[in-house]
């Protein structure tokens, strides 16, 4: 299936015609090298069989984070193809999304030959590991973060180099040509106290000043970040459209409740540039993560603003995560109870519209038990969702107004259980911690 027959699928589907944006990875020519290096690598291999365990050579193909050039890898698409993609998603008033690696490129790019005085020469403090010669006869360093040895696939851009700003202005305005906006990979590497740590060099890279030339070409243009280490106010204040929360996704998974419940209650401007998500290609699946909880979780994004990552099958409950190296895996059968929680709630998304706006509602008997509550109101429904962020289980009564009205009979979207309601005053509920009610009237 062609890139451009794999979005028009995707489109016909309850998650595509959701979703404004669409993030393809993996578009950008593929490293030779890098596939090499995955075949051999023994580390990967327990994770490669995990989800594949008929492993073939081919089937590993090499990471989309280490890049040969920024050209359509032939195994997804040509110039042509990733154009009639781009036309097919604006037609449907869809944003195309797509990958820009900022801190390195493949240990055999294309661009070494051209530019190899923009890559960091390894000297004698970098460790052996860290570092490899070039055919060109140059010893390099390898991409890395201050935390971890080198990525062996990659070679390090030298961000000391103001040259490397230059030509990366120039290389963003060509993809985007291509696409409406870049998730940048691990965009707080090229920051200045980064990159001395890393290195112990100074960076002459300056995102400000790449966003602020690249949206001049192109105004609408959008830049997103993956981003860690408490960065991301500083990526925002530098340009960026959205940046990473990794914060609300592992507050999730320690259960630390009431660091997420702080979440509902930060200024609104806050949130709107944050990503929240419960899974992506670099975390475990949803459901291996946090089993059925993970309904309660995804449905607390739904009541937040803010921009909502939403990963290639998440919506069924699979648990295999899938190494970026690898193009064929195992399948695996739907989780049923997964999908249909996620059916329902795309049915409920869907009748959200322009009009659709928060009531904040008055329970303040109920609101100082430490509860949240959202009410949201949209043309064809109103939202009731409540959730329990306490270590103990809650009860109590709320009053019916504000569009809740009284039903015989609530099914709770979440659980998809029913609950009779005795009392034509107000509703009763009962949450576990950690646990969601999500009502609609």
């Amino acid at each position: 299936m062609s890139l451009f027959e794999g979005i028009h699928f995707f489109l016909n589907s309850h998650v595509g015609s959701l979703a404004n944006e669409i993030w393809c990875m993996g578009i950008w020519k593929n490293s030779k090298k890098s596939g090499e290096i995955a075949r051999t690598e023994r580390s990967l291999m327990p994770e490669f069989l995990l989800a594949n365990p008929n492993l073939l050579p081919s089937d590993v193909y090499g990471s989309p984070y280490s890049i040969f050039d920024y050209e359509p890898d032939p195994l997804v698409s040509d110039l042509e193809g990733l154009r009639s993609t781009y036309d097919l998603l604006c037609a449907k008033q869809k944003k195309l999304i797509l990958d820009f690696v900022p801190n390195h490129m493949a240990i055999d790019s294309i661009l070494i030959e051209k530019y190899p005085e923009l890559f960091l020469k390894a000297n004698d403090t970098i460790l052996n590991q860290n570092k490899f010669q070039h055919p060109n006869g140059f010893i390099y360093a390898h991409g890395r973060d201050p935390f971890f040895n080198g990525w062996t696939d990659t070679i390090q851009w030298d961000f000391s180099n103001p040259n490397v700003e230059t030509l990366h202005i120039e290389i963003l305005k060509k993809i985007s040509t291509y696409c409406d906006g870049v998730r940048c990979d691990m965009a707080m590497l090229p920051l200045l106290n980064v990159f001395k740590k890393t290195f112990n060099r100074a960076s002459n890279y300056h995102w400000d000043k790449v966003i602020g030339e690249v949206k001049k070409y192109k105004p609408d243009f959008k830049f997103y970040a993956e981003v860690y280490w408490g960065l991301e106010n500083e990526l925002i204040n530098l340009g960026f459209d959205g940046t990473y929360n990794k914060n609300f996704y592992d507050n999730l998974e320690k259960r630390e409740y009431d660091l997420v419940f702080s979440e509902f209650h930060s200024e609104t401007k806050s949130l709107e540039k944050k990503i929240f998500f419960i899974e992506n290609h670099d975390e475990k699946r949803a459901f291996t993560q946090f089993g059925e909880n993970l309904k309660n979780y995804f449905a607390l994004i739904c009541f937040l603003p803010g921009i909502h990552l939403f990963h290639q099958g998440q919506e069924f409950g699979f648990k295999t995560k899938i190494p970026v190296q690898l193009i064929r895996t195992k399948k695996e059968e739907n989780n049923e109870s997964v999908h249909s929680f996620y059916q329902r709630v795309f049915l409920i998304l869907k009748r959200r519209d322009k009009t659709t706006f928060l009531i904040t509602p008055n329970y303040s008997e109920i609101n100082q038990r430490h509860i949240l509550i959202r009410i949201l109101k949209s043309t064809d429904q109103t939202e009731l969702f409540i959730w329990n962020p306490n270590t103990t289980e809650v009860s109590g009564w709320i009053p019916y107004e504000n569009g809740i009205h009284y039903k015989n009979t609530l099914i709770e979207e979440i659980s998809n259980q029913s609950f009779a309601q005795p009392k034509k005053e107000q509703m009763y509920f009962y949450l576990k911690p950690g646990e969601a009610q999500w009502f609609i009237f």
